[in-house]
């Protein structure tokens, strides 16, 4: 008897979590609300031999187009009003991939969402030796490439711009992996420490939800391979 009253009891609350889910899935609906898709461009050879590629234009391998295409097809059957992406070859060809699927969508590209410049330090393997010399944070100079602050100023200005014109609907950014965080900060309202331990795998989707009023939420889409991180 005990059993069958804490299986009743089980299901109740169950049936409570589903009712407060979708009551709040509701509220959202009824509001304007912004969703932002955030990918990584697809691999490119630099990717591949662990290179630190920074502002240098490297064009995506067949892996990478394969991504773009993954991309695109986790993207069918959503309505994308916008679609940006940096001005680097590797992150435009990956979101003109997206748009190709998309019926009247370009892609915007912005210098502001460029990968992190990393001055002389460019094109040095990560296991590199000369490229753990390079100064921390604000203490890199010119030709250090791009201090933390710089970055997340060029980003913030990113984001306000495509926040400015969008209020509510449905948009793609196609970015690198040194920004990914600061986007997410600045779309968010979070502090540095926030986003410090963000990464992204060049086929993995985050999507950020903006309801007008609510708190944002924060979705991942990983492939089947990385099922071990559910």
């Amino acid at each position: 008897m005990f059993i069958r009253y804490r299986q009743m009891a089980v299901a109740a609350c169950a049936a409570l979590l589903v009712i407060a889910s979708a009551s709040s899935s509701i509220q959202a609906q009824q509001v304007p609300t912004l969703r932002v898709y955030i990918a990584r461009h697809g691999q490119t050879d630099g990717n591949l031999n662990r290179i630190a590629q920074g502002w240098t234009d490297t064009p995506l391998n067949e892996t990478g187009r394969q991504h773009a295409a993954l991309l695109a097809q986790r993207l069918q059957g959503v309505q994308l009003d916008g679609i940006y992406s940096s001005t680097l070859s590797r992150s435009r060809e990956t979101a003109q991939t997206v748009a190709a699927t998309k019926r009247g969508v370009t892609v915007v590209s912005l210098p502001e969402l460029r990968e992190v410049n990393l001055g002389r330090f460019e094109n040095l393997k990560f296991d590199d030796p000369a490229l753990k010399t390079r100064p921390l944070g604000e203490e890199r100079g010119p030709e250090d490439g791009e201090k933390p602050s710089e970055v997340s100023a060029r980003i913030k200005t990113a984001v306000d711009t495509i926040r400015a014109k969008y209020q509510s609907g449905t948009v793609l950014i196609v970015g690198h992996a040194g920004i990914v965080g600061n986007v997410m900060r600045h779309l968010m309202n979070l502090t540095p420490q926030d986003v410090a331990g963000i990464s992204m795998a060049n086929d993995e989707l985050y999507m950020v939800e903006l309801p007008q009023g609510f708190p944002p939420k924060v979705f991942k889409f990983i492939p089947q391979a990385n099922f071990k991180e559910l």
